[in-house]
């Protein structure tokens, strides 16, 4: 077993008062007293005005440098630790008691018993009986490395989470009692990860699994919360084409995020198609397709391209060319958008 190392990490700053014993005159009380403040970067000693005069009494000057930041040492650096991993046998074991599974009794209202067989087999659906009807959402990687577990308690009626009298979820790592365990997640779904559909990403673990029926044409994974949509968590699917559906009112956060990511390269997007809806906070793309399905009602998928990347689709199958030329001089498209090539 890894063992974690425990280091203290004393914090070391550009500027410090001199530690050796050296006193110069103080600039107010004129005694041999004064400390001076030294550059650690530069290896020398500030203006003669800043520092700390040590005389006990009455004098108590300090006048100390401005904009004084913490600098990295070697010293400073974290131990990389090895990432943990479960073993794949658990997978095997949750997959039953489904008929106790809250969450599969909320998806036979609206799908068959062989589409609900084909996503518990896709996403490696388990069931818990840490709390009774609990579901398991399994974090397996592209290269079948099995992070963790998540466990989590849904309402059998609404589909909705149970938070009283407090949120029910955990991690099956805790609930077996590995310790240490170096936890770093993945995105649930990446192990369907392939080279013929984009990738579209929600939030929910939950709502991934009902948009996988829902619109089957593209691979559905989750960020299992609002703040794990990153660049570490999205790298293995860098040179994918994806697209990400935030829940109601939290596109800005995510926009922000997939604006960078696309200075940095990645086929990214951020769709507008909830936020633009009359909805209320917190809806995500499977409440949407769920209520539109009650009503018998199909609405158009919202991952269509804009009219700058509709033209760019045409040009580049004449010119190939023109694809350097947006990437080198870095062209937006009609919304102020990264114009994205599916191939």
């Amino acid at each position: 077993m890894l063992r974690m190392l425990r280091i203290q990490i004393k914090p070391m700053y550009h500027y410090s008062l001199d530690k050796s014993c050296k006193k110069f005159i103080c600039p107010r009380c004129h005694k041999k007293s004064f400390v001076k403040y030294f550059d650690n970067v530069n290896s020398g000693y500030l203006e003669d005005h800043l520092g700390r005069c040590d005389r006990e009494t009455n004098c108590k000057y300090h006048l100390a440098p401005k904009q004084n930041q913490t600098i990295t040492t070697i010293a400073n650096l974290p131990v990389q630790l090895k990432v943990s991993t479960l073993d794949p046998e658990l997978l095997n074991r949750c997959k039953k008691n489904f008929k106790k599974n809250n969450l599969i009794h909320f998806l036979r209202t609206y799908f068959s018993d062989e589409e609900i067989e084909v996503v518990i087999e896709k996403y490696f659906i388990g069931t818990s009986a840490h709390w009774n009807g609990a579901t398991v959402f399994w974090q397996v990687t592209d290269q079948n490395e099995v992070r963790t577990g998540k466990v989590m308690l849904y309402d059998t009626n609404s589909g909705s989470r149970i938070k009283k009298p407090f949120t029910h979820i955990t991690w099956v790592h805790k609930i077996l009692k590995i310790e240490p365990y170096n936890l770093q997640q993945c995105l649930f779904g990446l192990h369907l990860k392939n080279f013929s559909k984009t990738i579209a990403i929600l939030e929910s673990e939950k709502s991934a699994i009902m948009m996988s029926l829902l619109l089957p044409d593209y691979t559905w994974m989750a960020t299992g919360s609002k703040g794990n949509l990153k660049k570490e968590i999205l790298l293995p699917i860098r040179e994918f084409n994806i697209v990400v559906y935030p829940d109601k009112s939290e596109f800005e956060d995510w926009n922000k995020i997939i604006l960078i990511l696309q200075k940095d390269g990645f086929k990214i997007r951020c769709s507008q198609f909830i936020e633009m809806l009359n909805v209320p906070t917190g809806t995500d793309l499977a409440d949407i397709y769920l209520e539109t399905r009650k009503n018998n009602f199909i609405i158009p998928i919202p991952t269509k391209l804009s009219k700058t990347e509709i033209e760019v689709q045409r040009l580049a199958n004449i010119n190939p060319e023109i694809l350097t030329l947006i990437s080198v001089f870095d062209l937006l498209d009609e919304n102020h958008n990264s114009i994205i090539y599916i191939k």
